[in-house]
């Protein structure tokens, strides 16, 4: 099956975010994954999406995709025969493996003929099964225990639970499968589907607060808690592409934008403006993160991709020690510094001046997390570690970014 698809984008998504799983793979069978997607709209067609971290080609021996009425806990179909196989997967060495980028594979199109699930009326149940090859003594790729819901309401369109195990004669019959135990990783990081009607897809990019880290509820961030907001209001069906990468700086995640970009395609792309992983900045560094932020920018522009411009969070306490200072040139090139929080606000600034053009939309994010002292920290209430928002942090700032994603859905649409 072909891989163009309409403008009206027939294609939805789950993708799930990176960073690293080592599993000991089945020196016999290989190691199995499977994981479980609930589809807003009838597929008719789904293809699994997979990442790579290692440096080398990695084959999956065999891949499968099903649908049924209901999913039990080993993510069973009704019926073995129900599987369809999809045939062999080779994931391409990672992008840069020296700043944690991955590379993203796309399996082939497998058909399916969709069923609504009889648990969650109004959604299509996929399961998709990959085969790792034997060959593999040890098997690790990018994955961060963050995004699957085990418990979400399926109707959100952001579903999602994965399980793995080895076992005998996977490749002949992923009906053996029978784990029950939930993993938050997975060498499968998504699930796309070809459907009945449309979907938004919108992907973001970033650190870990992008992930969703540092609440309870590990992984709700502001951007999940807006695209399940939205699609449980029926208001839309928007897709979520998943990349917030815990550790990673700015200018980590603007080159995985830019790699990402052209691979994934979405509707609506939204980054952070930066990072509490950046440090303080040199003032060569911070040309160079302006810049590669603006090219982010331009590619997306070029590619018709909306995009949210997402608020630089305030740092840490104890990270960085970020004085307040300012932005004048210090002797000593090229090792001179910026003091950083006055950098900070200023790339908000800057990034709150594009608000509407060029198909540019503004939010403040866990910018207006922040207590307004010189540096600036967050607000207590909105924080337990002093580095990431909280559950009650992510709550204060979803209405923004819902309201950003729906601006930037009516220009969409």
């Amino acid at each position: 099956m072909t891989d163009i698809i309409s403008p009206k984008q027939c294609r939805h998504s789950f993708i799930n975010a990176p960073a690293y799983l080592t599993a000991n793979n089945d020196a016999t069978n290989g190691l199995m994954f499977r994981v479980c997607h609930s589809f807003l709209s009838r597929p008719v067609a789904v293809r699994a999406v997979f990442y790579n971290h290692l440096s080398t080609l990695v084959v999956f021996a065999q891949h499968y995709a099903a649908t049924a009425h209901t999913i039990g806990p080993a993510l069973q179909s009704s019926t073995a025969v129900e599987w369809t196989a999809g045939g062999a997967v080779s994931c391409a060495p990672a992008n840069d493996t020296a700043n944690s980028n991955p590379s993203i594979t796309y399996g082939p199109w497998v058909p399916v003929y969709g069923v609504e699930s009889v648990d969650d009326p109004g959604t299509y149940p996929v399961m998709v099964h990959a085969v790792l090859q034997p060959a593999y003594t040890e098997f690790w790729t990018p994955y961060e225990d963050q995004t699957w819901r085990a418990s979400e309401p399926k109707n959100s369109g952001l579903f999602w639970t994965a399980r793995q195990q080895s076992g005998s004669d996977p490749l002949a019959n992923p009906g053996l499968f029978s784990s029950t135990t939930v993993q938050g990783r997975s060498a499968i990081a998504g699930i796309e589907a070809i459907c009945e009607d449309g979907s938004i897809l919108v992907a973001d990019c970033g650190d870990s607060i992008t992930a969703g880290a540092g609440q309870t509820d590990y992984g709700r961030s502001d951007i999940y808690r807006a695209i399940s907001a939205i699609n449980q209001l029926g208001e839309a069906k928007v897709s979520h592409m998943r990349g917030g990468f815990g550790g990673q700086n700015s200018l980590g995640y603007f080159n995985r934008a830019m790699y990402l970009l052209p691979v994934l395609r979405p509707d609506i792309l939204i980054f952070s403006m930066g990072s509490p992983n950046d440090g303080i900045p040199s003032l060569g560094g911070q040309r160079t993160n302006w810049s590669q932020c603006l090219q982010v920018i331009e590619l997306a522009r070029s590619l018709g991709t909306r995009i949210i411009l997402r608020g630089w969070a305030p740092h840490s306490v104890v990270a960085d020690n970020w004085p307040q200072g300012t932005l004048t040139y210090t002797p000593g090139y090229p090792i001179e510094t910026v003091n950083g929080d006055v950098y900070r606000q200023d790339t908000n600034a800057r990034g709150q001046a594009m608000n509407g053009q060029g198909l540019v939309t503004w939010t403040p994010g866990p910018s207006a997390l922040g207590d307004g002292a010189k540096p600036e920290r967050y607000i207590t209430r909105y924080t337990d570690d002093t580095n990431h928002p909280n559950d009650a942090g992510y709550a204060a700032i979803t209405p923004a970014m819902q309201d950003a994603v729906m601006r930037a859905l009516m220009s969409i649409q």
